[in-house]
């Protein structure tokens, strides 16, 4: 129905990522001693959601999660299979997946195309994505300088700066805090007020807005610590500004769908497949524990790790690897729970250019560390996600409310499912979808 849609008939919509939000902060309020007053409001007494959550992709980790959150496909598909780029040896410096996947189509661009403002504030793997209004994530260095780089990169050019402007540093990728999101509801508002609103009589709109606190407060305090609750409460304050403001400017002409890209959970070990990898002659390391060459390495993914072979032809170090891979499924205690080849791994919907992917047992996180001991107590986040995503502990929250949207609940949905149900809201082709829309 390109360029077909219009205000007077066709809903806004709005959608909402609060990282890591797991369903019993929802719908346990009580027993968790969390307060979450417009998350209940909105979509518990009035809308529509999924108290038995949502089953995330895998590997249930952030990027990925984004881009399948924002095209109904699996990483597998869509090619954004971890946080960050597969890089043993570092020459990308730490670059993660900020941008918006070339396989397919995302739900920016296809709003855009059928009559719709097409934005975005802060979602993750949004760099270069086709909207009318993109203010991504994207760092460097977490000074003013990423400031210069968000604005060069984003949709139209100047706005960030712009921004800036009203409400002061717009939050680079590296701050998670509280306050970060603070800044990331003030950008949310700004791009409603003052891009969305004067152009509301001509155009709906769908803007996607991202909040990462809950997540980080989790990573270094703990899944249930008092910090992360403290955060998931700050969230629900600016979602329901934002539920508010978008709902005047619409006239209530508004859908607006909050998410979560996965679960989280404690963590009890860290373990070190490369520490193996090195021990068996496929990785070599300089003094300071750097990798400077590899024949297999492992890229983890919190409870996932991804193992590639430099060479697949060199059947020596295919050999090596698989003899590694034996012993540690066989050996006790190892935390490894499932070892994947890379062809089940891709059934499973995710790691499209592995030779193997590791599984872990709940509480073990991987990291990518070649020196030291293979599994060690002390932890680098006490929370993780990027586990199994059959584990109940990574089920994802899906909640609706708004025109149209039935109250009660729903069952069996995917993160695959939330872009082609809002396409479909919308009345918006999205081809590629591997998910379903769950309101026909």
């Amino acid at each position: 129905m390109s360029q077909a849609n219009n205000s007077k008939d066709t809903p806004s919509v709005l959608l909402v990522s609060i990282d890591a939000l797991k369903p019993e902060f929802v719908f346990e309020q009580e027993r968790l001693n969390v307060k979450l007053p417009n998350i209940t409001k909105y979509f518990l007494e009035e809308g529509l959601s999924a108290p038995n959550g949502m089953k995330s992709v895998f590997p249930t980790f952030t990027y990925p999660c984004h881009q399948s959150m924002i095209t109904g496909t699996n990483p597998r598909t869509h090619k954004i299979s971890n946080n960050s780029i597969f890089d043993p040896v570092n020459k990308h410096m730490g670059a993660w997946y900020w941008f918006a996947n070339t396989e397919v189509k995302t739900l920016w661009e296809a709003a855009r195309e059928n009559g719709y403002l097409s934005a975005s504030v802060a979602f993750p793997t949004s760099v270069g994505a086709k909207g009318d209004f993109i203010a991504p994530e994207f760092w460097w260095d977490g000074s003013s300088l990423d400031s210069q780089f968000i604005n060069a990169v984003a949709k139209p050019q100047g706005i960030i700066l712009e921004m800036e402007k009203d409400i002061g540093r717009y939050p680079g990728g590296l701050d998670l805090s509280d306050q970060g999101d603070s800044q990331r509801g003030k950008a949310a508002l700004w791009m409603l007020r003052n891009k969305i609103a004067p152009l509301i009589s001509e155009k709906p709109f769908f803007l996607s807005a991202y909040f990462a606190s809950f997540d980080e407060s989790a990573h270094v305090h703990g899944v249930y610590s008092r910090e992360a609750t403290e955060s998931l409460e700050k969230i629900d304050r600016m979602l329901g500004e934002l539920i508010e403001t978008a709902q005047d400017i619409t006239r209530q002409r508004l859908i607006v769908c909050v998410v979560s890209d996965h679960g989280t959970m404690d963590n009890a070990y860290n373990i070190f497949p490369n520490v193996l990898l090195r021990e068996a002659g496929l990785i070599d390391t300089d003094p300071q524990g750097n990798v400077v060459s590899w024949k297999a390495f492992s890229h983890r993914a919190g409870g996932t790790a991804e193992i590639r072979l430099a060479d697949p032809g060199d059947t020596e170090s295919a050999s090596a690897l698989k003899d590694v891979l034996k012993n540690l499924k066989e050996k006790k205690n190892s935390g490894i729970l499932d070892i994947l080849t890379g062809d089940e791994a891709r059934q499973r919907g995710g790691f499209p250019d592995a030779d193997y992917v590791l599984v872990s047992d709940k509480g073990y996180e991987f990291r990518d560390d070649a020196t030291g001991e293979y599994c060690r107590t002390q932890l680098t986040q006490k929370a993780q996600h990027g586990y199994d995503e059959n584990f109940p502990e990574m089920r994802a929250s899906f909640m609706m409310t708004g025109e149209g949207i039935p109250h009660g609940t729903i069952d069996n949905v995917r993160l695959i499912d939330v872009a082609p149900t809002l396409a479909c809201l919308m009345n918006v082709p999205l081809p590629d979808a591997e998910g379903q829309a769950l309101l026909k």
